[in-house]
Parts: C-alpha cells; sequence; structure tokens
C-alpha cells in the first residue's frame, strides 16, 4: 500500500489500483478527492469532512450517524458503522473504534460522535481522539496539534501503540517550529516518527 499525506488529518491511502480516502476535510487540497473510491470520515467538522466536495464525489461514505445526517441526500452510498464493526471498503478491510471526539473543554462535555479506523490492520486513523485499536500496527497517524489536544496523552498514545512507525497528522494549526517541536517528542529508534508535507508519501509494508 502507498499512503500519501494531504494537509491537516486528510489521507489517502491505494492498494491495487484502488484508493481509500479518510477525512477529506476543508483544509484538504484538491487533489486528494481525485479518483476515490471509498471515503472514511472520522467525525462532523469542516476540518475532517468537506460536505460539498464529498457529495460530488461518486463514491461510498463509510462514517458515524452524525456525519451521515449531513449527508442524506446520498441515500445508499452512506454507510453508518461504530466502534467494534469491521467491514470492507473499495476492497480495504477496516475496524472501527472508539465513540467520542475527545473533550476541548470539560464544560462543553464530548463534541461529538468519533470514530477511529484501522485498514488493513497496517494503519490506524484515530480522528480527534486517543482511542487505540486493540492489536499491533504499521502506521499509527498521530494528531499534533487542535483545540483538544494535550501532548501528554499525545505521546503516551504513541508510546502505547505498538507499531513500526508513526506519521504526525491534524497539523495545520502549527508552525514549522511546532511541526519540529513535536518531531522531536515523538521520534525513537523504537518507533521512528516522520513529519510528511502534504503531497509526501510513504510506503506500508
Amino acid at each position: 500500500m502507498k499512503l500519501t499525506k494531504f494537509t491537516h488529518a486528510c489521507v489517502r491511502i491505494e492498494k491495487d489500483g484502488k484508493v481509500l480516502l479518510v477525512d477529506p476535510g476543508s483544509f484538504s487540497e484538491d487533489a486528494a478527492f481525485e479518483r476515490a473510491d471509498a471515503i472514511l470520515v472520522t467525525h462532523e467538522h469542516q476540518d475532517h469532512i468537506d460536505i460539498d466536495r464529498v457529495k460530488a464525489l461518486d463514491a461510498p461514505v463509510y462514517t458515524n450517524s452524525g456525519v451521515a445526517g449531513q449527508l442524506t441526500d446520498l441515500g445508499d452510498r452512506v454507510n453508518v458503522v461504530a466502534g467494534g464493526q469491521s467491514f470492507e471498503a473499495a476492497g480495504f478491510r477496516v475496524s472501527a473504534y472508539g465513540k467520542d471526539h475527545a473533550v476541548i473543554l470539560p464544560e462543553l462535555g464530548v463534541p461529538c460522535e468519533n470514530i477511529g479506523f484501522l485498514i488493513e490492520d497496517a494503519v490506524y486513523h484515530p480522528g480527534d481522539s486517543f482511542t487505540q485499536p486493540d492489536r499491533a500496527v504499521h502506521t499509527n497517524l498521530v494528531p499534533i496539534s487542535g483545540p483538544w489536544f494535550a501532548l501528554p496523552p499525545a505521546v503516551g498514545y504513541a508510546r502505547e501503540i505498538k507499531s513500526e512507525q508513526l506519521v504526525g497528522i491534524h497539523d495545520a494549526l502549527l508552525s514549522q517550529l511546532g511541526l519540529g517541536m513535536m518531531g522531536r517528542f515523538l521520534n525513537s529508534d523504537e518507533r521512528p516518527y516522520h513529519g510528511l508535507a502534504p503531497g509526501d508519501t510513504l510506503e506500508i509494508n
């Protein structure tokens, strides 16, 4: 498989000529939306789903009930999934994890539903959470900024999940200084950290 990082939390994963698009939000480049065979959306915030551009694609969407409620005009193109379920999307095996978005402020409670996606037992995308999968993964996508973000749980999440490499996501709010700082916190000999720029790719073996 090949993983391509786009701005913020959006990634494309390619395998056997198929493209799986994950969290194509309002910050995502137009190139992210080209020829997607299926779309995964972790939650309803606009930095994770650009409603109009997703509707313009002729591809099935797999997401939670909160997002599905905004896509009712897509009919049976929308598939509602929940944590604990496994399914196939465009030939990719996917498992869903968790239920809740991370808390931004205690008085606001849980902002919305959020599910993480484990793709081909290899790439894990947590959305806006530090929900952990129940198994080792090849590539763990680690959120590194945001209104709900805190450094200790981010580092704990990266250390607790057995993985071969880390890739930073949810990073649009960081300057170059911030991006470099997060790399220093997360990189290790055991789990190398990759701070990919938009358009950069990684091979997933």
